[in-house]
């Protein structure tokens, strides 16, 4: 291949990734612009503002400042926990041999398979049954219990690229199957850990249909029902709205930024590289 064909191909490749790269961040800067504009500027949808409008940030914040917080309670330990029960059944399922084994992780999966919308009206039932309804308590029960088998899933897959070699030396030098579970599966398996977390964290952080459905009051709603609010059947507050959102999805891309290289080699089954 010639240099200057070779020049050609890489400056098409870098015009193409550009041109994505504008498509994907559009939106984002759309919704920056917005959330700084006063009312009659929100016709000019792609002008800049005449100045910053920050009664936008203003209203988002006293509408869902407590919503942040239930979300930070509802996400964290729905996370934790989610993770923790996900590589505790994926530890064995990544190790056993035979039809007993395929048979459990085919029936896990079948979780996955289940929309949200089909267990709604039971799931209100028996939350409201167990003296959970309108509680954060009763979120990470609904959480953790939806998550369980993607998580197991997950983490199924991530243990079965660790070489068992590692597993059986480890036998050989007296480390029994807890031990090394605690000991040396789970701190060589941080990647992946670190992106499951990561996926975890955006999908509970952006929920809302449980969120609508199994809490009524500003105490326990997160962040979602409060943003909700600002669009109803007669009007639309955008710029409020273009606010609340930017502000709520700080969390979440921050901590994609901070465990950006653990959430790649977490993808790529990077403990067993």
């Amino acid at each position: 291949m010639s240099a200057a064909l070779q020049q050609r191909q890489t400056a098409l490749t870098r015009t193409v990734l550009v041109v994505f790269a504008v498509i994907f961040m559009a939106p984002l800067v759309i919704a920056v612009l917005t959330s700084f504009k006063s009312p009659p500027e929100l016709t000019q949808v792609l002008s800049f503002p005449d100045e910053f409008y920050w009664q936008n940030y203003s209203i988002a914040f006293s509408r869902m400042g407590r919503g942040l917080i239930n979300s930070i309670a509802i996400t964290v330990p729905a996370v934790a926990l989610s993770i923790l029960i996900g590589a505790v059944a994926g530890y064995p399922l990544a190790y056993m041999r035979g039809a007993g084994g395929k048979f459990v992780y085919f029936i896990l999966l079948t979780g996955m398979l289940v929309p949200f919308q089909i267990v709604q009206i039971p799931l209100f039932f028996l939350v409201q049954g167990l003296g959970l309804y309108d509680t954060i308590a009763g979120m990470w029960l609904v959480h953790t219990a939806y998550a369980v088998p993607f998580c197991t899933f997950f983490m199924r897959n991530f243990f079965a690229s660790v070489p068992r070699s590692m597993y059986e030396a480890a036998l050989i030098d007296g480390c029994g199957p807890a031990r090394y579970f605690w000991k040396l599966l789970l701190p060589a398996s941080t990647s992946g850990l670190a992106a499951l977390a990561i996926i975890q964290s955006r999908a509970i952080w952006n929920d809302l249909l449980f969120a609508i459905t199994l809490t009524s009051s500003d105490q326990s709603r997160p962040v979602t029902v409060q943003i909700s609010g600002f669009a109803s059947s007669l009007q639309v507050e955008y710029g409020p709205l273009m606010a609340g959102t930017l502000v709520s999805i700080l969390p979440v891309m921050v901590a994609y930024l901070v465990f950006q290289k653990s959430f790649v080699r977490g993808l790529l089954g990077g403990a067993g590289k």
